[in-house]
C-alpha cells in the first residue's frame, strides 16, 4: 500500500509540472503576440508633424520645417538637396553671403542669403521671405519656390500636416467602392486611421504584394486598404520628367555650333557661376535671334568642346544652358569627350553625340 501512494504522488507531481509547463508555454505566446502587435496600436505623436513630399508618405526631414510668422514655410538645405536638387550649390557674392543654384527642368533659380527676391532664368522676382539661417543651418522658403520646382504646398495646420505634390510626376488615383476602414498595418487587427466613405477618392501611394493597398486620403491620412475596395484606378498626372527631344532631327534641323574656337577661354569662363550666366545669356541670344528667322523649324545647340579641363564646372554649365535653350524649345546636343562621363552629361543634356 505503501508503495502505490509513493507511485501516485510522483505521478500527480510529475502531471502538475507538465500543467506548470504548459501554462508558461501559453503565457509566453500571448506575451510574444502582444508584443508583436502593439506597434500595430501604436498612439502617435500629436504634436509632430507629418510630412508627405509626393509619394515619400510619413518622413523624417534631415531638420524640422520652419514657419515663420507670415505663414511662409521653409526647410533645410539638405532636405532641399534630399528632395528637389541634389546638385544644389552655393558661392559667395561680394558682400560674403551665400547665393544658391538651383536647376529644375527648365528653370534656373538665383537666391541670395537674406534677400527677399530671387531670379528664375535672369528675370527678378519678390519674395516674402529669404534664405534664412537658424542654429548654423540655412533654410529656404518652399512656399515661395513653388512656381520653380512645379510644387504644390498645402499645410493643414489644424491636423499639423505639409503634404508638396511634384505636379511634373505621376498621381494615380483611385475611388473607394464601399465604406470601409483605412487602416495603420496591414492587417485587419490594427487600428483604423480612418472611416473611408463610399465614392472617396485617394492618391495610390504603393501597391503591396498581399492585395492590400497603401493609400493617401484628402486630408493627407497615410494608411493600408484591400485593393478590393478600390475602383476606377486611373492615372490624374502624368510623370512629365526632362523635356523629350528622342525626335530631334540631328540632319534636319539649325544647330548653332559652340567650340573652341568660340570661346578661346573657356575654362576661365565657366569657373564661376556669374560668367558662365553669361555665356549662356549670349548662346540663347543667338538661339533667339535663329528662331525669329526659322519661323518654326527646329534649332538646336552643338556644344563641342574639345579641350575642356575643368570638367565638374562644364557639367554645371551644360544643365544650366540647357535649361536656357529648353524654356524656348530649343534642344541641347553636346560631344561626348574621353575625359567625361556619358552619364553624367545623358543626366545634364538632351542629346549626346
Amino acid at each position: 500500500m505503501k508503495g502505490k501512494s509513493k507511485k501516485r504522488r510522483i505521478r500527480v507531481k510529475k502531471d502538475s509540472l507538465l500543467r506548470k509547463i504548459v501554462l508558461v508555454f501559453i503565457l509566453l505566446l500571448v506575451v510574444l503576440n502582444i508584443l508583436r502587435y502593439a506597434a500595430y496600436f501604436k498612439k502617435e505623436d500629436d504634436s509632430e508633424m507629418k510630412i508627405s513630399i509626393q509619394n515619400d508618405v510619413n518622413i523624417e526631414l534631415a531638420h524640422d520645417v520652419y514657419i515663420d510668422e507670415n505663414n511662409v514655410i521653409y526647410l533645410s538645405e539638405d532636405d532641399m538637396r534630399e528632395y528637389f536638387d541634389k546638385e544644389l550649390y552655393y558661392e559667395k557674392n561680394d558682400s560674403n553671403m551665400r547665393r544658391y543654384i538651383s536647376v529644375c527642368q527648365n528653370k534656373v533659380l538665383e537666391i541670395t542669403e537674406s534677400e527677399n527676391h530671387i531670379f528664375v532664368n535672369g528675370a527678378r522676382e519678390k519674395i516674402k521671405g529669404a534664405i534664412i539661417e537658424r542654429d548654423g543651418v540655412f533654410y529656404f522658403p518652399i512656399s515661395e519656390l513653388q512656381n520653380v520646382y512645379n510644387i504644390e504646398i498645402d499645410y493643414l495646420e489644424d491636423k499639423n500636416r505639409l503634404n508638396i505634390e511634384k505636379l511634373s510626376e505621376e498621381k494615380v488615383v483611385a475611388v473607394v467602392n464601399r465604406s470601409t476602414n483605412l487602416k495603420y498595418k496591414m492587417t485587419w487587427l490594427s487600428k483604423n486611421v480612418e472611416r473611408l466613405q463610399q465614392g472617396e477618392t485617394v492618391t495610390i501611394v504603393q501597391k503591396m504584394d498581399n492585395s492590400w493597398v497603401k493609400v493617401k486620403t484628402s486630408d493627407y491620412d497615410v494608411g493600408y486598404i484591400k485593393s478590393s475596395k478600390l475602383i476606377n484606378e486611373e492615372k490624374e498626372r502624368y510623370d512629365l520628367g526632362k523635356a523629350d527631344y528622342s525626335e530631334f532631327d540631328v540632319e534636319k534641323a539649325t544647330l548653332i555650333e559652340i567650340n573652341d574656337s568660340t570661346y578661346v577661354n573657356f575654362d576661365e569662363l565657366i569657373d564661376k557661376y556669374d560668367t558662365r550666366r553669361e555665356v549662356s545669356k549670349e548662346i540663347l541670344q543667338q538661339v533667339i535671334e535663329e528662331i525669329s528667322k526659322l519661323e518654326g523649324k527646329d534649332v538646336g545647340v552643338r556644344v563641342n568642346m574639345t579641350s575642356v579641363q575643368n570638367v565638374e564646372d562644364y557639367y554645371r554649365f551644360l544643365k544650366e544652358l540647357r535649361a536656357n535653350v529648353n524654356d524656348v524649345g530649343v534642344c541641347l546636343l553636346v560631344v561626348n569627350q574621353s575625359n567625361l562621363d556619358e552619364n553624367i552629361l545623358k543626366d545634364v543634356v538632351n542629346i549626346v553625340l
